[in-house]
């Protein structure tokens, strides 16, 4: 079972979640041992490129888990082939009222209404500069209007290898009012000119098949405003009394099958031509595979860090060589191979 999940997982989970998280940063700010408490495997087969940026493996640290940025070197060392930080904003948030996060533990998921708090992004941008690069490193960068994007995007895009753009919150106002699918098209145009680094843009989850003409739509305008790369997907907005706002984004292994379906879907719209980072629900190798198979290039997590613990990056590096290894085959092989549901 290890340490994680015998000892320290009962004493942070006997905490509420967000002092839980407060414990779990100060852990990573202390010189402990994270490469072997990471364990990763190290092994050719699994080596991706993405958008151009060379990965030892295809997990990454989703965007959430260290809204500062602090501690991103500390979690590169884990293991993970790259971490994103933040969502960070142009000035500082507190995020929603408390309670904004629940956890559903017979269910390995979570609801969250953070509300996207962070230290703004110049505070982030001088955490950036002095904090070692230890893996590939990005930023969530919030949709929020035209010129703050435009503004967060220049102080931190020279200390990182590529920015997450979050057009998919919903756990903000934003953009529920406006045309999204123009606003994304401006974003991109106005960045175009003004980037010299990768920029991803992270998608709203489908279900339904109206839901899922506005995901292509929005895949589609990414595509063609330069974006060189696609998250799928963002938390889905439930209802969850327990929470001040009355309203969350579930994430964690609920999400799992729906990451399939909208991996494949956007893979299958945008032609293949643009790498697609699968994020929702990714607990075990056999789960990161299954997306990989589905098209994805790389594999994010969260909610499994906190259910299974820094070992959850060895399980699955080392689970994704044990399926590649004795077939010959690599990650980049293997993506988008699995045969489409009919």
């Amino acid at each position: 079972m290890g340490p994680y999940r015998s000892v320290a997982k009962p004493l942070l989970f006997s905490l509420p979640p967000e002092a839980a998280h407060r414990v779990a940063q100060r852990m990573l700010g202390l010189p402990l041992p994270w490469r072997r408490i990471g364990g990763v495997v190290r092994d050719d087969a699994l080596a991706v490129t993405l958008a151009g940026i060379e990965l030892r493996n295809p997990v990454g640290l989703a965007a959430g888990f260290d809204k500062t940025g602090r501690h991103l070197d500390a979690l590169g060392r884990l293991g993970f082939g790259y971490v994103v930080g933040g969502t960070f904003t142009e000035r500082p948030r507190i995020g929603n009222p408390k309670p904004r996060i629940v956890r559903i533990p017979e269910r390995s998921s979570m609801v969250n209404a953070m509300g996207l708090p962070n230290p703004g992004a110049e505070a982030a941008a001088e955490t950036l500069a002095r904090v070692r690069r230890t893996s590939p490193r990005f930023a969530s960068l919030a949709d929020q209007s035209l010129e703050e994007v435009l503004r967060t995007h220049a102080l931190l895009e020279p200390h990182v290898d590529a920015l997450e753009l979050n057009v998919s919150c919903p756990n903000v106002s934003w953009g529920r009012d406006r045309d999204n699918e123009a606003h994304l098209g401006d974003l991109l145009r106005e960045l175009g000119g003004r980037r010299s680094k990768p920029l991803f843009v992270k998608l709203p989850p489908f279900r339904s098949a109206v839901e899922r003409e506005v995901v292509l739509a929005l895949a589609a305008i990414a595509h063609e405003g330069g974006a060189e790369a696609l998250t799928c997907s963002n938390t889905r907005l439930i209802p969850e009394a327990r929470l001040s706002t009355g309203a969350g984004g579930l994430s964690g292994a609920d999400l799992f099958e729906g990451t399939l379906e909208n991996v494949a879907a956007v893979r299958r719209a945008t032609g293949g031509e643009l790498p697609v980072n699968a994020s929702g629900g990714i607990f075990s190798a056999t789960d990161a595979l299954a997306c990989i198979e589905a098209g994805a290039t790389t594999v994010q997590v969260y909610s499994g860090l906190i259910y299974r613990g820094p070992r959850i990056v060895r399980e699955l590096t080392r689970g994704l060589a044990e399926a590649l290894r004795p077939r010959g085959l690599s990650v980049p092989a293997v993506v988008g191979t699995a045969q489409p549901t009919p």
